[in-house]
């Protein structure tokens, strides 16, 4: 780069780089990348998978922060960025305390005008609060367009029936398609609908 001559030769070097840093990063383990990445965890090949295709980054210094919390703005970024980053010029952004500029600003403009999100009914979408189960599910619901299932899938859960009600119809769908499934093991595994959900949870 430092020995081109032309800007159009700039530009073709770096493009040229970015791809070969995104060859390299499929070669790159996600615990390679990031300490508190073990291999063989429960969560490993979730976070491999959105770590290699850019959906999901780490939080600095080499940590992916597997047990942090998932905020309502960044799991709608990392929609967004799924979806391919799409354009939300000439849109509208509904919610007061969504302020221009941030990480998660185009992103949120974007989940609201397709229906993924509706925010909190007074205005706010409170894009730095943390992301329960329940709203999980209903998020990724709505982002898949919302396709219903029959079957009781929350019946076999000992708290199935405190899903609230905005989030039944999810959880259930969540929960038939193996989305989601219970903490813990056996009969005593539950939903835990309004518990925070983790990065390595969503990951996965």
């Amino acid at each position: 780069i430092e020995a081109a001559e032309t800007r159009e030769e700039v530009g073709a070097l770096l493009i040229e780089a970015r791809e070969a840093v995104e060859q390299a990063m499929h070669l790159v383990c996600a615990s390679d990348l990031f300490q508190d990445v073990a291999r063989g965890a429960w969560y490993h090949d979730g976070v491999d998978y959105m770590v290699r295709r850019g959906y999901m980054e780490g939080v600095g210094n080499n940590l992916f922060a597997v047990n942090g919390t998932m905020t309502r703005g960044q799991m709608v970024t990392i929609l967004y960025r799924i979806a391919g980053k799409p354009t939300v010029e000439g849109l509208e952004n509904p919610f007061k305390d969504v302020a221009d500029g941030k990480f998660y600003t185009d992103a949120v403009i974007w989940a609201a005008e397709n229906g993924i999100v509706e925010g909190n009914g007074d205005g706010t979408f409170n894009p730095n609060g943390a992301i329960t189960r329940e709203q999980l599910a209903t998020i990724l619901y709505r982002y898949d367009g919302k396709q219903a299932v029959t079957e009781d899938a929350l019946a076999g859960f000992p708290d199935g029936k405190s899903v609230s009600p905005f989030a039944v119809e999810a959880m259930n769908w969540a929960v038939a398609n193996g989305l989601i499934h219970g903490i813990g093991n056996g009969s005593s595994a539950t939903l835990s609908p309004k518990a925070t959900a983790s990065r390595s949870q969503f990951a996965t």
